[in-house]
């Protein structure tokens, strides 16, 4: 066996494994569309490189097949790119963008039958596998500025392997209608030599990613609250937390807030828990309304809220925090029942001393807790408490 064809071989078997796990993926965790797009891609591969090896075996210099064969290689990096539109897009609908790559593939491919020359065939199919990782570069992420570590190592790695499928279609622009010329060894050799490295890096990134978008998602399931969609506890501190050790290096003030719905047990037993729950999205969906991005809200107990609002002293905190308790008083919550809800609030600043969460979670609450006894539906501040102490 040469090395082309051991090199053909080896590719075969790699596509189909990649295919085998984006399909895995697919249908192990949620059914992604972009996992399902690109083990479609990995699957045309796989035909596309069997079809490479008899074409080897055979050594027949058909110019249908390889028309067939340059045709199954764009379709195949042509769904690798939809992919990433769609991972980036989760909500599109792909049906254009695929119709459209079908129509690119199958003009590539009259193309390479038509003008079966090496010197126009050969920089045709290059170019387009190259324009179609540079779509998915760019559809990675909507913004550099916000992409993680494995997003932006993605792009980087997209970038280079469309680098090298565009060199390769500049070399092979030189190597003559018939391979006739000097640089036709050339070319061949380096294909040889950089494609495969290409076609597996794109894969190995591929694969890279939908685990990194896994992690996100286990990450996210575990610090987030099922019911309402913000943070749970657990994710509440954990992001608290830093964001406290940033003000205190920074010397930026910082306020935290406890929330608590009033009379919440009465809500359920009256109108019952599904009612309660829709209280409770109610509740956490209005703070959202009213803080900036930047700004934490969680759920930290049954109907109890906490939330970290940056760079803000507590005295322009109570501001915001009394126009959440107005809002939440005015606006009912939605369904058969209008039922209307009040909330009670405790609010503290971030001081010298505090160097972690527990300590303005402890005056907040002190704060909160002043709050209910004082008649509930009202804001107290714990540094108001403090000075007439």
């Amino acid at each position: 066996m040469t090395a082309a064809l051991a090199n053909v071989f080896t590719l075969t078997f790699i596509a189909a494994m990649l295919a085998a796990v984006m399909l895995i993926a697919w249908r192990s965790f949620g059914r992604p569309r972009y996992a399902m797009f690109w083990a479609a891609a990995f699957s045309v591969a796989t035909i596309e490189w069997v079809g490479n090896l008899l074409f080897r075996l055979y050594e027949r210099d058909d110019p249908l097949l390889f028309a067939s064969l340059v045709g199954l290689c764009c379709l195949s990096n042509a769904l690798l790119a939809v992919g990433f539109v769609q991972r980036g897009r989760p909500q599109a609908n792909m049906a254009p963008l695929v119709a459209a790559a079908c129509v690119a593939t199958i003009m590539v491919t009259t193309i390479t039958y038509l003008f079966p020359q090496r010197d126009v065939r050969d920089p045709l199919w290059l170019y387009f596998a190259a324009s179609m990782l540079v779509i998915g570069a760019a559809s990675v992420t909507r913004s550099l500025r916000t992409a993680s570590l494995p997003e932006r190592a993605t792009i980087v790695m997209l970038i280079l392997f469309a680098a090298i499928d565009a060199g390769l279609g500049t070399l092979a622009l030189g190597q003559g209608a018939s391979g006739e010329s000097d640089r036709y060894q050339l070319f061949r050799t380096v294909l040889v030599l950089l494609y495969p490295l290409a076609f597996i890096g794109v894969g190995l990134f591929s694969v890279f990613l939908v685990a990194a978008d896994l992690a996100e998602t286990m990450r996210r399931l575990a610090t987030s609250d099922e019911l309402t969609g913000i943070y749970n506890r657990r994710g509440f501190e954990e992001s608290a937390e830093r964001a406290i050790r940033n003000a205190q290096r920074q010397r930026q003030p910082l306020a935290v807030v406890v929330a608590d719905i009033d009379n919440f047990k009465a809500v359920n037993d009256r109108y019952g828990h599904s009612t309660g729950d829709r209280a409770l999205r109610h509740f956490a969906s209005r703070i959202e309304r009213m803080i900036r991005r930047g700004d934490l809200v969680g759920r930290i107990g049954g109907e109890e809220f906490a939330l970290l609002l940056v760079n803000t002293r507590a005295q322009d905190a109570l501001e915001v925090v009394e126009r959440i308790r107005r809002d939440i008083a005015a606006m009912p919550v939605e369904g058969r029942n209008q039922v209307v809800m009040t909330a009670s609030f405790g609010v503290t600043g971030l001081r010298p001393g505090d160097i972690s969460l527990t300590a303005l979670l402890a005056r907040a609450d002190r704060a909160l807790y002043r709050s209910k006894l004082e008649g509930r539906d009202r804001v107290t501040s714990a540094e108001d408490l403090d000075e007439r102490v």
